[in-house]
């Protein structure tokens, strides 16, 4: 397992350590569409924003050679220590890389790119996307496959005024440390004409001494229409193989909002 420094900030280094415990998350169907994925196409994988190695860990399980870039150092150590927990032989086939996707080179391609749970949305403009997806490009064997994940906006939650407020209680959960903790979010302003949504994610903990602390993640997340996101990665050198919306295969628009999964190859 690799490593190498090149990010300076790390935007999660007060919110990683919720990251795993986040029970929405452990349910989330986009796990088997990774590993299945990756078992019909095979490696070498690269992962855009592995994070905590939540889609990672599985995909190694299954054989395959990945390596698994992030620009946080704070996500990638608990990474780090979840691979601790798995044999030799998949420590072997995982790199870690400390870095951002629009600037990195790893002198190599790969038979599958991913970018899961909206990575790629956390650039902010059209210029750092396409810089992201040409640096994509390039790093995509001739035959290989690439994975765009997003989310499909919907314009009634986006311009929903009582967002701007705080949100969303989801159920407690508790970390090994005995806290207690409540996520709840919030979206202070939209910026409509750059399409960014201001986004911040609370974390209320109670410590077991009824101490408590609250904790905010603030963020940027940019959205993309399907046509916008299409047409970006047919300006970058990509086909369009298939539109879905939701990680069962479902064609986009079967559901509303749903997701936006874009699986794209070189042209």
């Amino acid at each position: 397992m690799n490593s190498m420094n090149t990010a300076e900030n790390d935007d999660y280094r007060s919110s990683a350590q919720f990251y795993d415990y986040i029970p929405v998350y452990e349910g989330r169907d986009d796990i088997n569409y990774y590993v299945d994925l990756a078992e019909k196409i095979g490696g070498p994988v690269l992962e855009l924003g592995c994070g905590t190695g939540r889609v990672l860990v599985p995909v190694a399980q299954t054989g395959c050679e990945i390596t698994g870039l992030d620009p946080s150092p704070a996500m990638l150590d608990i990474c780090r220590n979840r691979l601790k927990e798995e044999d030799a032989d998949l420590r072997k086939r995982v790199t870690l890389i400390e870095g951002d996707m629009r600037h990195f080179n790893l002198g190599r391609k790969f038979s599958l790119i991913t970018t899961p749970f909206r990575s790629f949305q956390h650039l902010e403009t059209v210029e750092d996307q396409l810089k992201a997806l040409e640096n994509i490009h390039s790093h995509l064997k001739d035959k290989g496959v690439f994975v765009l994940d997003l989310f499909n906006p919907s314009m009634k939650y986006i311009l929903d005024e009582s967002r701007r407020e705080e949100f969303g209680d989801e159920l407690p959960f508790n970390l090994p440390d005995g806290r207690k903790v409540t996520r709840r979010f919030r979206n202070p302003s939209v910026d409509l004409a750059r399409q960014l949504i201001n986004c911040e994610m609370i974390y209320l903990a109670e410590y077991p001494d009824g101490r408590t602390e609250r904790t905010v993640h603030s963020f940027k997340m940019r959205y993309l229409f399907r046509y916008e996101a299409e047409h970006l990665l047919e300006m970058s050198g990509f086909r369009i193989m298939e539109v879905m919306g939701a990680f069962d295969g479902s064609p986009f628009g079967t559901s509303w909002p749903g997701e936006l999964i874009i699986t794209a190859a070189p042209v």
